[in-house]
């Protein structure tokens, strides 16, 4: 019984002790419904007000004692937040609900999809970006007296800079058009799959913008990837 009520007290010391303690805390940034990782999420401390940035995997590491408030944030995601405590494994996992609407075929104005809000936005920001430059300035001779405007400098650059981004904007139209109807969230929505699984279901099987072109309907999509998931399963049946 003496042993019993001195590990218990040992017990209640330790755990009073260590909560007013800050140590360093390790943690994991991650989309809720796909469980891929979340880069250059912000995540705050609201009691020291220590902000740090998660890296290319989600991962992150801020300082923290218990009962601690830790939020995060992160560009398309809602915000959030848990309470730290000293019962949490050694690395803690925030998850981020995306904002805004993630199925195919959901209008978000009366004309335009948003896959068709973002094709417009990725040209007009093109079309800015050409408007941008250096000051075409040079000396005017070797002597070093006067300035010259490299005027031939400024159109070649544009030229140049316009024919490269008019050669690649089909494909990245392409690619992005087949990350809008066969996304992530479209893909887990379907299957139930997060993270590594879900990973995998795509780099085998997601299809080709011509085939996304000519099955134009959210049920195509639908239909193929159940007809995947079977296949899939089916190959793992027989591993």
């Amino acid at each position: 019984m003496h042993k019993l009520l001195l590990v218990i007290t040992v017990f209640v010391l330790f755990a009073v002790t260590a909560s007013g303690q800050e140590r360093t805390i390790y943690g994991l940034l991650q989309d809720s419904i796909t469980h891929f990782a979340i880069p250059e999420g912000r995540i705050t401390n609201s009691r020291t007000s220590e902000n740090v940035v998660s890296d290319k995997e989600g991962r992150f590491r801020i300082k923290a004692a218990p009962n601690d408030w830790i939020s995060a944030v992160a560009p398309s995601y809602h915000f959030d937040s848990l309470t730290y405590s000293i019962l949490f494994s050694d690395t803690i996992t925030i998850f981020l609900a995306p904002s805004g609407n993630l199925l195919p075929g959901v209008t978000v104005t009366s004309q335009y999809t948003k896959y068709q809000l973002d094709s417009m936005r990725r040209r007009e920001e093109f079309q800015k970006n050409l408007g941008t430059r250096l000051p075409a300035v040079s000396r005017a001779n070797n002597s070093g007296f006067g300035v010259g405007i490299n005027l031939d400098r400024v159109f070649k650059q544009k030229d140049q800079q316009k024919r490269s981004y008019e050669k690649g904007f089909p494909e990245r139209e392409k690619s992005a058009y087949v990350g809008y109807r066969f996304s992530p969230y479209i893909v887990a929505h379907f299957t139930g799959l997060k993270g590594e699984p879900l990973r995998k279901f795509l780099s085998r099987y997601t299809p080709s913008y011509e085939w996304l072109r000519r099955h134009p309907t959210n049920e195509d999509v639908m239909y193929y990837i159940n007809e995947k998931l079977k296949e899939s399963r089916l190959d793992g049946t027989r591993g």
